[in-house]
């Protein structure tokens, strides 16, 4: 079986339980497993794919609490550090329904290259990337910067995700990023960003002309989550929506990366990964989409995704 990489960091989510009253006005809290490249990981492995978690966990009670959620739903944690603290993660709903963040961040950013064991990474494989902590100063960063060569070089298959988060990415540090994912964009084989991001990173307001500017950078395949709209799918001659479906939603947190893992586990299903066709894209987009729809309907990212039973139901 093909094997997914994910890097990037796996944190604690304290998921605010008072709906409308966001970080500040909320007091309740419900701990849970999250990280984007981790949420990507776990739904790869609960829909059936083989994945494999890389980054840094704190050697503290978190932290075991962490691997052993990963464990839990078969992601190979051989190459998953424990030292440091754990980086905290506080979300919350708002009054106008918009998520509130707040980080507390840990030794995820000095996850080192020497950790990855390169060997067993070959060219059917999938390395996926999610940046919400991957561009921040630190051994991270340069991480992310060793293994994208080393993915070039072994001609795997190259997954990107942005996961822009205002609370982390100031204003200063936002032309910095932005270059950064353009670097990442240009090499990629599969992109995913959300309505807000591709703004962010093209500096175009119409969807059709970001995209146009993303397969200008040197992006092959890019996906644009719209929400309830459904997914904006383009390979650089083809585009179009695939519709999502209609659900009771209860917290978004993790959906995206639920959408992300679910495409990569049926991309990761054909061996020829340099000519798929439209027609299999779409499928494999409205696919994602009903993943990532249902990931909605429950709170907390790994708890929600569902697996290939609960698809079937």
């Amino acid at each position: 079986m093909n094997k997914v990489f994910c890097i990037g960091e796996l944190l604690i989510d304290f998921i605010g339980k008072d709906i409308g009253k966001g970080l500040e006005k909320g007091n309740n809290f419900e701990k849970k497993a999250g990280g984007a490249p981790a949420n990507v990981a776990a739904a790869v492995s609960k829909l059936g794919g083989e994945s494999y978690f890389l980054g840094q966990v704190g050697n503290d009670s978190f932290g075991k609490y962490l691997v052993k959620m990963l464990k839990e739903v078969n992601i190979n944690t051989d190459m998953t550090v424990m030292e440091g603290h754990t980086t905290l993660a506080f979300v919350a709903i708002d009054e106008n329904g918009e998520r509130n963040f707040e980080f507390v961040r840990g030794g995820d950013g000095e996850y080192s290259f020497s950790s990855i064991n390169t060997n067993i990474i070959k060219n059917k494989d999938i390395i996926h990337f999610g940046s919400a902590t991957g561009f921040l100063d630190g051994e991270l960063k340069n991480t992310y910067y060793k293994l994208l060569n080393h993915a070039l070089d072994k001609k795997a298959f190259v997954s990107f995700d942005p996961n822009y988060r205002d609370a982390l990415i100031l204003e200063d540090r936002l032309e910095q990023f932005v270059l950064d994912c353009k670097n990442f964009i240009e090499k990629a084989d599969f992109i995913k960003l959300s309505d807000e991001e591709i703004k962010i990173i093209t500096k175009k307001e119409d969807l059709n002309e970001g995209v146009s500017e993303l397969h200008k950078i040197g992006a092959k395949v890019v996906a644009i989550t719209l929400g309830s709209q459904g997914t904006l799918i383009s390979d650089g001659l083809n585009s179009v929506i695939i519709p999502s479906i209609k659900i009771k939603q209860v917290d978004s947190t993790g959906a995206g990366d639920a959408f992300v893992g679910a495409v990569l586990k049926k991309v990761n299903e054909i061996d020829n990964k340099d000519e798929i066709s439209f027609e299999k894209w779409k499928e494999i987009i409205a696919y994602a989409n009903r993943v990532g729809a249902i990931t909605c309907t429950n709170y907390g990212a790994i708890d929600s995704i569902p697996t290939e039973k609960d698809l079937e139901g």
